[in-house]
């Protein structure tokens, strides 16, 4: 019996090593699994990723000996255009108003580090290339985060293909079709720290509101606080997803569910505040690493996700413009000098 036949969640536990060593029959049935869940809900658990558990602690601990640095330190490490790297200070950002322009800052602070590995390629330098590729800033302590950070996102990059192979074959597609368009990607980590906090949240102050991501799929590691993100079902119920030691979730950004003709969903979650106990509530860490495809990819309908009855609902679209447009939403960099 795989780990992801023993979940009794709607999101089930996928074991990526038993799916790259097992019969034919069981790696159907994973398939199928998959399949299921990214039709339904838009979300997965892996594990048998290959990501060590020592790092992914180093990766932890060094990241909230940053945030526990004074605000002054921080903040000399925030990137000159908004959020493309570095420091992101608290309440710097708000979750989910690529959906709604009216949404409040949200209850988190961030650090944003973008590829690491950037050949020396004019594909990579380019106009066209928005901010997939800046330059990325490192804080000069902890001593750590920089080798850190890098080693990281070199596992991210390197599990990332690993989803994407799995999705063409429950796409029924040749398993290395999507290594064309993600062969260049300017993905984007981010460590998300939602800090403890000394008093009730104000009406409307949330860690992160409900919401979409924007790419191709997100790879999250969250830590043992209980009862926090949550994912929204079709029928309108809101799921708690807690952490499994030694897994990933994973979700699909709108991007996906685009080139899938919505075959498949990107589903909404969102990060709710945790109770007060004695005045105080706990506080939390997410590394969140948002995989992109190569921003010359023309993300269209793919093979096998329409037919007569399911004609493309989107028109062709550029990957690097659709990302900059919802780059600019995110921001308020699409609205009028003085708006």
């Amino acid at each position: 019996m795989s780990a992801s036949s023993q979940s009794t969640s709607p999101i089930p536990l996928i074991d990526l090593a038993a799916f790259s060593s097992a019969s034919e029959a069981e790696r159907s049935r994973v398939v199928a699994e998959v399949r299921k869940a990214l039709e339904d809900i838009g979300f997965l658990i892996i594990s048998g990723h290959g990501v060590s558990e020592e790092l992914i602690a180093k990766v932890n601990q060094v990241s909230l000996d940053f945030f526990d640095l004074p605000e002054d330190k921080k903040m000399q490490f925030c990137p000159e255009k908004a959020g493309s790297r570095g420091y992101n200070a608290f309440k710097g950002r708000s979750v989910g108003i690529a959906q709604n322009p009216n949404i409040g800052r949200s209850l988190q602070e961030s650090f944003a580090v973008g590829r690491v590995d950037v050949p020396d390629d004019p594909f990579f330098f380019t106009r066209e290339a928005g901010h997939s590729f800046a330059p990325n800033i490192w804080p000069d302590e902890p001593s750590a985060f920089e080798p850190l950070m890098k080693d990281y996102y070199r596992a991210m990059d390197n599990t990332y293909r690993l989803i994407m192979r799995l999705f063409a074959i429950a796409l029924d597609l040749p398993e290395r079709y999507f290594d064309q368009y993600i062969d260049k990607h300017g993905s984007l980590l981010r460590l998300t720290h939602y800090p403890a906090l000394d008093s009730e949240p104000l009406p409307g102050e949330v860690r992160s509101a409900e919401h979409t991501d924007g790419g191709a799929l997100t790879i999250l590691h969250i830590d043992d606080t209980p009862d926090s993100l949550q994912v929204k079902l079709r029928s309108g119920e809101w799921i708690n997803v807690n952490r499994i030691p030694g897994a990933f979730i994973i979700n699909i950004g709108d991007m996906m569910m685009r080139w899938t003709n919505d075959r498949w969903t990107s589903n909404w979650h969102r990060v709710v505040n945790p109770p007060m106990v004695n005045g105080r509530s706990d506080r939390r860490l997410s590394l969140v690493y948002f995989a992109a495809v190569n921003y010359d990819t023309m993300v269209q309908c793919l093979p096998n996700c329409s037919d007569a009855q399911h004609p493309p609902l989107y028109p062709p679209i550029n990957a690097g413009q659709y990302a900059s447009e919802r780059f600019n939403k995110r921001y308020g960099l699409d609205k009028p000098a003085g708006a």
